[in-house]
């Protein structure tokens, strides 16, 4: 029960930085949120996330609320969004490429060790340098905190990653750990470009379970319980509804 908790601890803080690192994006823009109504209005997105796949649902939710409370554009508000989501997935690129080594170490694909770790740490760098150029040539604006809300992706992927091991280990199979914790990674990925989150992980974990010699059992399970963890937080997004909590900026 103890690594239950744990693993919903580490998920609710991933929660937290992606908050914040949403807000920055917002005062980049000059949009000055408060942290804390960026932290409620967070919440309520992670409500619509979870029951209109994809999270596409929360991301409108925000950008119609914020325009409506303080006339922000939408373009720029969607603009925000994006890079938000792309940021994450540049942090989930470089640790996919991480992950990946050892797979290929266990493949024999390279005698030398030297050359394989070598070509790990030029991809794990060339990942965010062509997303920079990406952001840098269409998205302007946001280019100078870039690197540093890399940095806060980096960390929810980290938190996200502590929490599935947090579950791998409650089910005592941490001799798998790198395979969950990859499967995870491709599974986040596939949860926002099919805009179908439910389902799309617990069906990644168990087709994945043959190829990487894990228990199928197990694997849909670890993914059922990170599916309900983060529908636990989601619903505290209801209560902010039923307030109908007022959104507030940074006070000069």
């Amino acid at each position: 029960m103890g690594l239950l908790v744990l693993s919903g601890v580490f998920l609710l803080l991933s929660q937290v930085v992606s908050s914040y690192r949403l807000n920055v994006f917002f005062h980049t823009l000059g949009y000055k949120l408060s942290h804390k109504s960026n932290h409620i209005l967070y919440l309520v997105g992670m409500f619509y996330n979870f029951f209109i796949p994809g999270g596409i649902g929360g991301d409108a939710y925000k950008i119609y609320l914020l325009n409506k409370e303080f006339g922000w554009k939408v373009k720029k508000l969607s603009a925000a969004a994006f890079v938000d989501r792309f940021s994450g997935l540049t942090a989930i690129g470089m640790l996919l490429v991480l992950l990946m080594i050892p797979f290929v170490q266990n493949l024999g694909w390279f005698e030398s060790y030297l050359v394989l770790y070598g070509l790990g740490v030029v991809l794990i760098s060339f990942v965010p340098l062509i997303a920079f150029v990406f952001i840098q040539k269409l998205f302007g604006s946001f280019k100078t905190v870039f690197f540093k809300t890399l940095g806060y992706s980096l960390v929810i992927q980290l938190l996200q990653l502590a929490s599935v091991a947090c579950l791998v280990a409650n089910f005592q199979v941490l001799q798998d750990l790198f395979s969950y914790l990859l499967v995870f990674l491709i599974s986040v990925v596939l949860s926002i470009v099919s805009f179908a989150g439910i389902g799309v992980r617990e069906f990644v974990f168990y087709q994945a379970a043959d190829f990487l010699q894990y228990d199928k059992d197990i694997s849909v399970a670890i993914g059922l319980l990170f599916t309900f963890l983060t529908a636990l937080i989601s619903i505290i997004g209801v209560w902010f509804l039923i307030k109908k909590a007022t959104l507030r900026l940074v006070d000069h």
